[in-house]
């Protein structure tokens, strides 16, 4: 067993006594507590850290890093709660914003709709476990459903409100880059402003190819991850 992954199991050991953040001793004072090289060292933080156990931040150290929430949204059409639940954990929504207003260009041109016309927006705040996980705003056509202002998106998935009456995505156009935290989207998650966070963006499409929804969804970086899995699809044999 190599000397580096015989160290990392020993630190893993000593993480689970620490509460998540709490820094952990710098590459020398490893070599000397372990009696190993620097190499050595960095090579067992360097896994640790892909692993997900560790976090490091420029400027202040390694950490222990936060148990993040898995994010299946690059890979499947189903809703936070779906997924959340899916994993054993408690989601909730608080609703920010459930409202109507005139598309403006961009929103326009992503629908596929006249500008000004109207849009239904719906901003939510998801909660992982009690903790602040997901700022997301979405937009669809007010026309698609009129009864969009009356539900409580509070307790109810939009998918499956959508659901109810014939509408559900048939594909989608999605995203994922990493941006600075405003200051309000700063203060919504319970970071710092300027703070890494994920942008998530979908454009969902209908089975005749319509585009029905708009999302942005914003994630501390330091608390989801993302993931999909990939099929090879087959190859006909070639003849001979």
């Amino acid at each position: 067993m190599p000397l580096y992954y015989q160290l990392k199991q020993l630190i893993m050991e000593k993480l689970k006594e620490l509460p998540p953040l709490s820094p952990i001793p710098s590459e020398r004072e490893l070599c000397d507590t372990f009696g190993v090289s620097r190499p050595t060292v960095r090579r067992a933080l360097e896994e640790l850290e892909n692993d997900g156990e560790l976090v490091r931040l420029p400027g202040k150290g390694t950490f222990v890093a936060e148990k993040k929430y898995v994010d299946h949204a690059m890979q499947w059409s189903i809703g936070f709660y779906e997924d959340a639940s899916m994993q054993n954990k408690a989601p909730t929504t608080k609703v920010l914003q459930q409202t109507i207003v005139p598309a403006t260009a961009e929103i326009a041109k992503r629908l596929a709709v006249q500008q000004d016309s109207e849009v239904f927006v719906l901003e939510r705040l998801r909660f992982v476990d009690g903790e602040p996980i997901c700022l997301v705003t979405s937009y669809l056509p007010y026309a698609l459903c009129t009864d969009l202002p009356k539900a409580n998106f509070a307790e109810q998935s939009l998918y499956a409100f959508l659901k109810e009456y014939g509408i559900a995505i048939h594909r989608a156009k999605r995203s994922i880059e990493v941006k600075q935290a405003n200051v309000t989207e700063a203060a919504y998650l319970s970071i710092e402003k300027d703070s890494p966070i994920v942008l998530f963006q979908s454009l969902g499409f209908m089975k005749d190819g319509t585009p029905f929804e708009y999302v942005r969804s914003r994630y501390p970086a330091y608390k989801a991850r993302f993931e999909n899995e990939v099929f090879q699809p087959a190859v006909e044999s070639e003849l001979p």
